[in-house]
């Protein structure tokens, strides 16, 4: 028997595994949410959907084995970002355009570390990174929220699609 074998199992993370996967599926369906939203369906956009998709479920995949929350936290803030600063250069609604699912996704990001905190805490580990997320994913709604109001127009001036 190995040292892994004589260890009490602990149960598998279930929540934030499932969290990844819904927001998994909501970049799957991007050009559905695009269709139903009334927004240009631009493959482009519809592609980067598919990638971050699978870069989602492969999160979820190591999460279940324990071990995918920093990648989650990587995805999470390099998504939010990219997409803002999309938004900003090319100007308003380019971020959404790009992600028509952004209220959908930043609730199921907001969301998964509350599961991820219980977890941590139930272990005795710090609980720093998944709160860190936390106060940057509601940093990134007001921003989000501020861009939708402001509705600039952005650098490259490259106006509606």
């Amino acid at each position: 028997m190995t040292e892994h074998d004589n260890t009490p199992t602990a149960s598998r993370p279930v929540a934030v595994p499932a969290f990844l996967c819904l927001i998994a599926a909501t970049h799957f369906s991007h050009a559905w949410i695009a269709e139903l939203r009334g927004m240009p369906v631009l493959p482009p956009a519809v592609a980067l959907g598919f990638l971050l998709g699978l870069a989602y479920a492969w999160v979820a995949w190591l999460g279940r084995r324990g071990r995918g929350f920093r990648h989650a936290i990587n995805l999470v803030v390099g998504e939010d970002l990219g997409f803002l600063a999309a938004g900003l250069v090319m100007g308003y609604p380019w971020a959404e355009i790009l992600r028509p699912g952004t209220a959908a996704i930043v609730a199921f990001q907001f969301a998964l570390v509350f599961p991820e905190i219980w977890r941590r805490q139930e272990r005795g580990q710090p609980i720093v990174a998944p709160a860190r997320l936390a106060w940057f994913i509601l940093a990134y709604a007001l921003a989000f929220g501020i861009y939708a109001l402001v509705k600039p127009r952005g650098f490259w001036n490259i106006g509606s699609a």
